[in-house]
């Protein structure tokens, strides 16, 4: 049965092999991948150890959050975007109703340069999501620091912050810092 594209319902996708044992279907006119849940949990399975993450590659593809909502292929139902995180600025459609999954033009091969194509189904996870809105969080509080104390202030705060929480005596320590005679009475 070949399959409506989900960014452009009157394409047809063709079958292909995206990896060595993973089927998924092409559109020829975006380059996105869908990939059927069980069609990836099967290649999962025979793929064998995850490997592990790479941080030290650049990729660069952006989100475009002006995309409109697409369909799943499967099954009908809307597919819900989820952020990638890990150094990749781009989210991917999820399938709430049969888990599949689709993959914009060069997501694949970028999942696959960070190593992250072995984990796509923990992207869903709450744990997944929870560890990219808490990176966001400090990447923004970073940025309020750096304004609020200047780039070099800041660097020797996060130090100091970090020794300073490594001493059982840190509450002692802080009381020192924070009085403004410590040698008063």
């Amino acid at each position: 049965m070949r399959l409506k594209s989900p960014a452009n319902s009157k394409i047809l996708m063709t079958p292909i092999t995206l990896a060595d044992g993973l089927t998924a279907h092409a559109c020829p006119k975006s380059g996105g991948h869908w990939i059927s849940h069980e069609d990836y949990m099967d290649w999962l399975n025979q793929h064998g150890e995850t490997l592990p993450e790479k941080t030290d590659c650049e990729v660069d593809l952006t989100f475009n959050a002006n995309q409109p909502a697409r369909i799943c292929p499967e099954c009908g139902r809307i597919l819900i975007k989820y952020k990638v995180g890990h150094g990749l600025d781009f989210a991917v459609d999820h399938c709430p109703g049969c888990g599949g999954v689709w993959l914009d033009q060069n997501e694949w091969e970028a999942l696959q340069r960070k190593n992250l194509h072995d984990e796509i189904h923990k992207i869903f996870s709450t744990h997944w999501q929870s560890g990219i809105r808490q990176t966001e969080l400090r990447e923004k509080f970073g940025k309020v620091y750096t304004k609020r104390f200047g780039a070099e202030a800041y660097e020797k705060l996060r130090d100091f912050h970090a020794w300073l929480h490594k001493r059982e005596n840190a509450a002692e320590m802080l009381a020192y810092l924070e009085a403004e005679d410590p040698y008063a009475l």
